[in-house]
C-alpha cells in the first residue's frame, strides 16, 4: 500500500485523540458557560491549535522519517493555543479554576429567583 502510514509507519493513537479532546470538549464547555449566545472562541482556537500540531506531527515524521509521539506536538499546540487566548481575554484565571461554572450557575440561580 502507499502513503504516509505504510512509508513512514505513522499512525495516530488512541490517546493522541482522546486527550487533546478532552481539553477541547472543556473549551467548548468554557465558551457555553462564561460566554452564552456568542460564537465560541476558545473551541474554535483550540480544534484549530489541534489541526496545527497534526500538520507539525506529521512533518515532523516525514522530515525525520521515524516514528514521533504525537502528544510531543499535539499537546503543546492546543495548550498554546488555549492559554494565549485566555490570557488576551483576561480570563485565565477563570478558566483554571473553573470560575466559569460557578457564574453561569449563580446566573442562573438569580433568574430563578426573580
Amino acid at each position: 500500500s502507499s502513503g504516509i502510514n505504510a512509508e513512514y509507519g505513522g499512525m495516530i493513537g488512541f490517546g493522541d485523540i482522546v486527550i487533546p479532546g478532552l481539553l477541547t470538549g472543556y473549551a467548548a464547555y468554557f465558551d457555553t458557560l462564561a460566554h452564552p449566545g456568542t460564537t465560541k472562541w476558545y473551541y474554535i482556537i483550540t480544534c484549530t491549535s489541534y489541526a496545527v500540531g497534526l500538520i507539525i506531527t506529521y512533518g515532523a515524521l516525514i522530515g525525520m522519517g521515524i516514528a514521533q509521539p504525537a502528544l510531543l506536538y499535539l499537546v503543546p499546540c492546543c495548550l498554546l493555543g488555549i492559554v494565549g487566548t485566555a490570557l488576551k481575554r483576561g480570563e485565565l484565571r477563570a478558566m483554571w479554576t473553573g470560575r466559569a461554572g460557578v457564574a453561569a450557575i449563580q446566573r442562573i440561580e438569580d433568574v430563578d429567583e426573580e
